[in-house]
């Protein structure tokens, strides 16, 4: 039995942790944008955000950690285009 106050890891079904959000223009092409949720623990789950075209992917670090998949998934979608440009580009870096 887990001991009270310490976060727990949790498995997770990868199948189930990505969810595309919308597109990004770079000035010549369109790029998928994916959020990827992963749970590490009962109340905490971080998310990063994938750019994707065709078999060409840039992952960010976590940038956001919320309650739930689906509050990360809400704040995902919240990001603003300028920010969401700037992710992509340091993800290629």
């Amino acid at each position: 039995m887990a001991e009270e106050g310490r976060p727990q890891l949790r498995m997770w079904d990868e199948a189930g942790q990505e969810t595309a959000i919308g597109s990004l223009d770079d000035g010549e092409r369109r790029w998928q944008i994916v959020v990827i949720a992963e749970p590490v623990a009962d109340d905490l789950v971080r998310g990063w955000l994938s750019f994707r075209l065709d078999d060409e992917k840039y992952d960010t670090a976590p940038v956001i950690m919320e309650e739930t998949v689906e509050l990360v998934i809400e704040r995902a979608v919240e990001l603003p285009e300028p920010m969401l440009q700037q992710l992509f580009g340091s993800a290629r870096r």
